[in-house]
């Protein structure tokens, strides 16, 4: 693929053992991707560890010339809460120490790097793992942001029931306003929800016959990642495949609505098909998870 086809990415994670596996994912595509940094946020856990987990997760691959932009300490309306270590562990990375990295964050925070990144690339998608945070304060401070970047391919919301809420999932009910800003934006969306994500579990056994050649540190962090899970799914480098290979899902256009309320339902996704003068988003409905698992044996496989 000659450069000029290559898709121009940032990706806005909170490191996270998931989001490591969506960092492996878009950093095992470089041939077919301009990866131009990662924006870290807190939410897993704080933004100081998230971002550092970040550049180590990037060091880990051997990516380590991907810049990473320390984004926002607090969701729009609220504090973060505590690690979640149930998920996450700890240190955000299942238990699992990670050779820290010699680099550094890039001097300016994650919504003056998107935008700069954005304008710069002209048709640039941003691939979003965790809360919406850092994109609806790059939305806000540079209204022409919209302008630049072609659509947002996110891990978030779901179609059914929720993990923090009856109807909420995570990354769109921590922060909802910032996700109902998101969803306003006039960007395109292609939302990767929990209804897809929930039922791929990528099991020890099943990395064990996948890994290969691969790296042999790389392949320890990553099935020590997979034990650590316990039978959760792995649920962003799904969002991430999505991008590389949009034919692995069937896909719903609509118009979606964020909800922002003192409800227990705020941060549930109000998706209607019928508006077609006002589609906003494709919904992911299936995944073909035979495809998405060979994507990741390919995947562990490059490293």
């Amino acid at each position: 693929m000659s450069a000029e086809d290559k898709i121009s990415v940032i990706l806005d994670t909170d490191p996270g053992v998931d989001d490591f596996f969506a960092i492996a994912m878009l950093c095992a595509n470089r041939d077919r991707i301009h990866l131009l940094g990662l924006t870290a946020e807190g939410g897993n856990n704080t933004t100081a560890v998230t971002a550092q987990n970040a550049l180590n997760v990037l060091s880990l691959l051997g990516c380590d010339d991907v810049p990473v932009a320390r984004g926002m300490d607090q969701y729009l309306t609220a504090p973060f809460g505590e690690p979640v270590a149930k998920f996450h562990g700890v240190n955000g990375m299942g238990n699992v120490d990670l050779p820290k990295s010699g680099k550094s964050l890039e001097k300016v925070r994650a919504w003056d790097f998107i935008y700069a990144k954005a304008v710069e690339a002209g048709n640039l998608v941003l691939v979003t793992v965790g809360p919406l945070t850092n994109i609806a304060v790059a939305l806000c401070k540079y209204p022409d942001l919209k302008n630049h970047v072609s659509k947002i391919v996110m891990m978030g919301g779901t179609t059914d029931r929720g993990n923090i809420g009856p109807y909420t999932e995570a990354n769109m009910g921590h922060d909802a306003l910032a996700s109902r800003i998101v969803f306003e934006s006039g960007i395109p969306i292609d939302m990767v929800g929990l209804n897809v994500t929930r039922d791929c579990i990528i099991t020890p056994e099943e990395f064990d016959a996948m890994d290969g050649n691969c790296d042999p540190l790389i392949a320890s962090v990553m099935r020590q990642l997979i034990v650590f899970r316990n039978g959760e799914a792995l649920h962003d480098p799904i969002a991430a495949a999505a991008l590389l290979k949009p034919e692995i899902m069937s896909w719903q256009e609509a118009y979606t609505e964020i909800e922002f309320s003192e409800a227990e339902t705020n941060g549930m996704c109000h998706i209607d098909p019928s508006r077609s003068d006002r589609y906003n988003s494709r919904i992911a409905m299936k995944l073909n998870q035979d495809a998405y698992r060979e994507m990741f044996k390919e995947m562990v496989r490059k490293f």
